[in-house]
Order: structure tokens, then C-alpha cells, then sequence
């Protein structure tokens, strides 16, 4: 068996835990980039989950420059609050 296969799926779900907890934190203390995090890294799950189904690499570049731009978004409001 690949490692891919053993590790994919386990990163798709701590990746879905961070999404969780992203959202959690945007809605608890009521911070944008909170629900920027979680929308990354639910879009990350998504990329790995569409290239483990096999999913043309355009998309999956769209998918992933989407998230990226999420990040980057987000870690900038972070750095941006005082």
C-alpha cells in the first residue's frame, strides 16, 4: 500500500479539524480571519480529497490558489490588528 494512501486521508481530517476550529474562533471571538483560516483549510481537504479522485490539475490549481489567497488574506488581518 502507497503511503499516500495511509496519509491523505488523515491529513484531510486534521485539515477538516482546523477548519472547525477556524470557524469556531471567527464566530467566538468574532474575527474575519477566523473564518478565513477555516475556509483554507477546508479548501485544502477539498484539493486533497479531488486529486485523490483524480480531478484534472486545473481545477485542483484553482482550488488551491483559492485557499492560498484565503491564507494570505487572513494571515495579513492578522498582522494588520493591534
Amino acid at each position: 500500500m502507497a503511503l499516500s494512501a495511509i496519509i491523505t486521508p488523515i491529513a484531510v481530517l486534521l485539515e477538516l479539524v482546523i477548519c472547525v476550529l477556524g470557524i469556531y474562533a471567527g464566530y467566538a471571538k468574532e474575527k474575519t480571519y477566523g473564518y478565513l483560516f477555516g475556509v483554507t483549510f477546508l479548501l485544502f481537504a477539498l484539493f486533497d480529497y479531488l486529486g485523490q479522485i483524480g480531478l484534472d490539475p486545473e481545477t485542483l490549481s484553482l482550488v488551491n490558489i483559492v485557499a492560498v489567497l484565503a491564507a494570505l488574506i487572513g494571515i495579513y488581518m492578522v498582522v494588520q490588528e493591534k
